[in-house]
């Protein structure tokens, strides 16, 4: 009796995963076949480099294809029901950090972008490299970028390519760098005293060793990795207040002495 019981039972089971088997089946082949399922609009979020057309051309989404033939079989695509392979293609654009590329059911995509900041400047040869904080180059320029990037110097590489990092780099030294830059910035925030207007460039002698040109005539050198804030806002203090506009010579942040000022 019971083992006719237990047969019953698989037999049951059987019957409910044939069924079941079955019935996704016609769900999908219903998903990939009726045309209330193919793209009929799509939204862009987070760009302000590119237009919205420009991001939807890199991705390679058709209006009119079904979103869910492009589905792929991994844990994101099927269960979060993204387009990886069209976010792979976004992520190929030089100023696209991320992207998150989502079907809104029936018959939409939404794409989300968050782009990378240009930070600074790196002269190379004949070009100027304008890259972000992690060390990526954004774009390549045959002229001085104008605006408010500065150049970072002493920054050596290997070789470069649009849309990646600099190749064998010491991705850091471009990253205190930048930190150099924001810190100037904050200094600036609230303060008629601009020191970014007379900032020439920052040299990065190593992680512990920067250098500022200030108006082409006074050099600071300082450790960035010591009281960074403090050493810009006393930099503008002592530029601003303490110099005349013909002095040149160099302010030197010495560890566990107070900062001096040596004429040329």
């Amino acid at each position: 009796m019971l083992e006719m019981k237990s047969k019953s039972r698989r037999i049951k089971k059987r019957w409910v995963f044939l069924f079941t088997l079955i019935l996704l089946m016609a769900v999908s082949l219903v998903i990939l076949y009726t045309p209330m399922f193919n793209i009929s609009f799509i939204k862009v979020k987070g760009n302000t480099k590119y237009s919205q057309d420009e991001i939807i051309q890199a991705s390679g989404i058709l209006m009119g294809e079904n979103g869910f033939k492009k589905l792929r079989l991994n844990v994101e695509s099927i269960f979060e029901l993204r387009l990886t392979d069209n976010e792979k293609n976004i992520e190929r654009l030089p100023y696209i950090k991320n992207s998150r590329v989502s079907l809104i059911f029936p018959d939409g995509v939404l794409i989300e972008v968050q782009e990378r900041k240009p930070e600074a400047y790196i002269k190379y040869l004949d070009n100027f490299l304008i890259v972000d904080k992690e060390a990526f180059v954004l774009e390549v320029t045959d002229r001085c970028p104008e605006g408010d990037l500065k150049e970072i110097r002493g920054i050596e590489f290997l070789k470069y390519s649009i849309g990646n990092q600099l190749e064998d780099t010491d991705t850091d030294l471009v990253r205190i760098a930048v930190e150099i830059l924001e810190a100037v910035n904050e200094s600036d925030k609230n303060s008629q005293l601009k020191l970014s207007e007379v900032l020439d460039w920052v040299d990065m002698v190593d992680k512990n060793n920067a250098i500022l040109s200030l108006d082409n005539r006074v050099m600071v050198r300082f450790n960035p990795m010591d009281k960074l804030q403090y050493t810009i806002d006393f930099t503008k203090e002592i530029f601003f207040k303490k110099l005349n506009s013909k002095e040149t010579g160099r302010i030197v942040f010495a560890e566990g002495q107070n900062p001096s000022f040596i004429p040329e």
